[in-house]
This record gives C-alpha cells, structure tokens and sequence, in this order.
C-alpha cells in the first residue's frame, strides 16, 4: 500500500504551518523563529485529533489562542 508509511501527524503539522503563514502573510523564516519561540509545532502536532476533525477557521483561532497564552 502506498500509505502505510504516511504520516498523519506530520502532513497536519506542514498543511497547518502553511495555513498559518498564509493566513499571516508570513515567510518561512519567520514562521520558523515563532516555532523556536513558541513550540508552535509541537503543540500542532498534540492537537492532531481535535484539529482534524476542525476547518481551517477553527484551526487558526486555535492556535491565536495558544500563541496569545505564550
């Protein structure tokens, strides 16, 4: 099967960092110093299931809000 090796937690983490940095006209770079900052992506990962179950204006307001508690 080709998916057996995918990783779900990992595809989450780059579709939601993309999402993010669009949504915040924000480059790579920058997005890269607020996760040093902030463990962005460790917190996206361990939201995996509420996120997926989540559209993307769900998804954004909660990560604001997590930003904002940082």
């Amino acid at each position: 099967m080709p998916f057996e090796n995918f990783d779900h937690v990992l595809y989450m983490q780059i579709r939601v960092a993309n999402l993010y940095r669009k949504a915040h006209n924000m480059s790579v770079a920058d997005f890269v110093k607020l996760d040093r900052k902030t463990d962005l992506l460790p917190f996206i990962a361990g939201a995996y299931e509420p996120f997926h179950l989540m559209g993307d204006p769900g998804i954004l307001e909660e990560i604001d809000d997590y930003l904002r508690g940082r």
